[in-house]
């Protein structure tokens, strides 16, 4: 997971598929941790494991395998922080990139500038570029911060659509059938004000898929129903989109990546 702008630090989670079979129902429950909890407990063994997110000058990233990460419940915890999950090979790239990084830098003169992560800005520049493998990422907005464009603004932006424009958030989101809901355009609203705030590789734009509303996901509703979550949600809406590598729409390239999309959500 990548922190935040409230703080300095940076944590970022592994995503491992684990066949875990009858352990995980006879093994301990599941904890739900808060952010500042001195300890976590292990996924298998309920051990106590010190909780490294206590450590706000720390600048490099903090490490959790998915078990442990679900098992805390620390993606509710996180609700204040940027998430992301990367499988292991993207994780290796962004890592190594870093470190390359972090070396270059160290044979620099000093610029008596707080030190800053460039071992964290390396990792998520390789999530930027056009090649890179898919990855998912949070957003969390608030309905109730909303401040509606000028009407000048919105007089421009008015126009026939073939998708739909969510309230508030001023996205225009469609359902191709290839698995949760295509965003087709970012309007002034809660999401471009998110996108002025936010690294690049959390500012959501054309052709990223919501595949997670709050708690309504495709994997066990409809894309209508997922579109209803964003719309009736009462305040607090926390989206999780995918990103998958830029490809030219409708090359067979496109069309198979988002197929292998829909059968894994």
């Amino acid at each position: 997971k990548q922190a935040g702008s409230r703080t300095p630090a940076a944590s970022t989670c592994r995503s491992h598929s684990l066949d875990m079979g009858d352990e995980e129902d006879d093994g301990p429950k599941p904890n739900k941790a808060n952010i500042d909890d001195e300890f976590l407990r292990h996924p298998h063994s309920g051990a106590f494991i010190r909780n490294p997110l206590l450590d706000k000058s720390r600048s490099t990233p903090i490490l959790f395998q998915d078990p442990e990460f679900k098992h805390n419940c620390l993606e509710e915890a996180l609700g204040d922080y940027n998430c992301l999950t990367v499988s292991e090979a993207s994780f290796r790239e962004m890592m190594r990139r870093g470190n390359e990084a972090v070396a270059a830098a160290a044979l620099e003169p000093p610029s008596g500038q707080p030190p800053s992560s460039p071992l964290a800005r390396a990792a998520l520049h390789t999530l930027t570029k056009s090649d890179n493998r898919p990855y998912d990422f949070v957003v969390s907005v608030k309905k109730s911060t909303y401040v509606p464009p000028r009407a000048g603004r919105r007089r421009q932006e008015q126009r026939q659509t073939a998708g739909t424009l969510v309230d508030k958030l001023n996205i225009e989101v469609s359902d191709d059938h290839l698995g949760g809901l295509r965003v087709e355009e970012v309007k002034e609203g809660l999401i471009a004000a998110w996108n002025r705030r936010q690294h690049p590789a959390f500012q959501v734009r054309q052709g990223d898929r919501v595949i997670k509303a709050n708690s309504t996901s495709v994997a066990k509703a409809t894309p209508q129903q997922l579109l209803e979550e964003m719309e009736q949600s009462s305040d607090a809406l926390r989206l999780l989109f995918r990103r998958t590598p830029v490809e030219r729409r409708g090359s067979k390239a496109s069309i198979s990546s988002a197929a292998q999309l829909a059968a894994a959500a």
